[in-house]
């Protein structure tokens, strides 16, 4: 019997030390959650009026502050720098869209992105990985876990709306890693249960005559209000997709991407942030007066929270946790037919949220000088995995971790991807980016 049991212990010794030769981390887990557009202009104030409690149990429990970004200020460059260590001239993702030989636009795809991404560092180091929504993922690349990419839940938008006479999308090209993970990811955001009951966040403007009366009256107010109504609905599909993959693959690695934040503010940020000459941002000036836009506005930001913390329910002290964003919100004077009223757009917009929570980050800590580099960096250092030389970023400073290995780069590899083709998903995801102002 001793002797089985010094073997099983030499065995499991043997185990443990492969384990950290593949890259698994020696404690717990890592959850990534991107919330785009959150500023803690507007977190700060719901923190301290008690209205965000996940968020709060994260700030209490590790670092919290802003992350700073650079402009401009364009969601695919960040977030694919936040996925990378790498600033835009390095990974290849420079804006939304770029010019086809025939003069027309097309939307930047993971095939463009030239650096090793977090997922790709963590599948090859042997962690099972999963990413789910983040910005520029499509076509799927094959890693050691799931990917579902930011494609699929457009793509059933689509079919939606082909039901009611709109042109619908070529369904042929995968939009997940494995395939089945498709129709297992539409199923599970087409699914009523996981996440409530939860209060509806555009119940304020819902319940306004004045939006309805917009609507009415002003061009462009009908389609503002199905925008939210879509948003809210892509928020709910992400978290349940997420807890889905969460419950058969429990990944060593998870990242999640949340839009929502960032489109509701683009409608209703000048409700928050006032006309510094008194007057109301927003067309009609009147629609900004009563309070319904500001308090839907906040209550996406509380939403945001409880859909957070449905995700952070598998998620224990031993887990490392970081809730970043790409970018802050301004007051921007609406032009034309287009209704936004806030935008990201200047320095006054760079500074996005950052919450860490983990082994080895001391409680009550801030984040400054962190960047949108320096998130890469900091999951790696804290994985025990090497940085490479070729990363803008570093660890961040909150992180009391041992000083990480650095080698040359991680980009001698390719990128193993799914074949596809251009798919009808993304004429809907450029007609959404027109809505929000992003391209002509």
């Amino acid at each position: 019997m001793r002797v089985l049991a010094a073997l099983a212990a030499a065995l499991g010794l043997a185990l443990a030390a492969a384990a950290c030769e593949r890259g698994a981390p020696a404690r717990g887990r890592v959850l990534l959650v991107g919330i785009d557009g959150a500023t803690m202009k507007l977190a700060g104030p719901l923190l301290a009026e008690g209205r965000l409690p996940n968020l709060s149990r994260l700030a209490r429990e590790g670092a919290h502050g802003p992350l700073e970004s650079f402009v401009p200020l364009h969601s695919p460059r960040i977030w694919t720098t936040i996925a990378t260590g790498k600033v835009p001239d390095k990974h290849g993702i420079k804006t939304f869209v770029h010019a086809l030989a025939d003069g027309s636009k097309a939307l930047y795809l993971s095939s463009d992105r030239k650096a090793h991404a977090l997922w790709n560092i963590t599948s090859d180091a042997g962690l099972v990985t999963s990413v789910v929504n983040w910005w520029t993922t499509f076509p799927p690349e094959r890693i050691e876990g799931v990917m579902v990419t930011d494609h699929l839940l457009k793509e059933e938008l689509a079919k939606k709306r082909a039901a009611f006479g709109a042109q619908a999308p070529d369904p042929s090209a995968p939009t997940a890693h494995p395939e089945p993970w498709e129709a297992r990811a539409l199923a599970a955001a087409r699914a009523s249960d996981g996440l409530g009951p939860f209060p509806d966040p555009l119940a304020p403007i819902e319940g306004d005559p004045r939006w309805h009366e917009a609507m009415r009256v002003h061009k462009g107010w009908g389609a503002t209000l199905r925008i939210m109504r879509e948003t809210r609905e892509t928020d709910d599909a992400v978290t349940r997709i997420a807890l889905a993959v969460e419950r058969e693959l429990h990944p060593a690695v998870a990242l999640v991407f949340l839009p929502g934040i960032d489109r509701i503010s683009h409608f209703l940020w000048g409700a928050f942030e006032r006309d510094p000459a008194g007057g109301a941002a927003g067309p009609p000036g009147r629609l900004m007066e009563a309070g319904s836009e500001l308090a839907t506005l906040r209550g996406y930001y509380e939403h945001t929270d409880r859909l957070l913390g449905v995700l952070l329910a598998a998620y224990g002290p031993e887990d490392l946790v970081l809730v970043v964003s790409d970018h802050g919100f301004e007051r921007l004077e609406p032009t034309g037919s287009l209704v936004a009223t806030g935008g990201h757009e200047t320095e006054a917009a760079s500074e996005g949220v950052l919450f860490a929570r983990g082994p080895g980050i001391a409680p009550g800590g801030g984040t400054a000088g962190t960047t949108v580099n320096d998130v890469t960096p900091t999951i790696l250092a804290w994985l025990g995995l090497p940085l490479g030389a070729d990363m803008d970023g570093r660890p961040a400073a909150f992180l009391d971790r041992p000083a990480p290995k650095v080698i040359a780069t991680y980009d001698t590899t390719p990128i193993a991807r799914v074949p596809t083709e251009s798919r009808g998903a993304e004429q809907e995801r450029l007609e959404e980016l027109r809505a929000l102002g992003y391209i002509e």
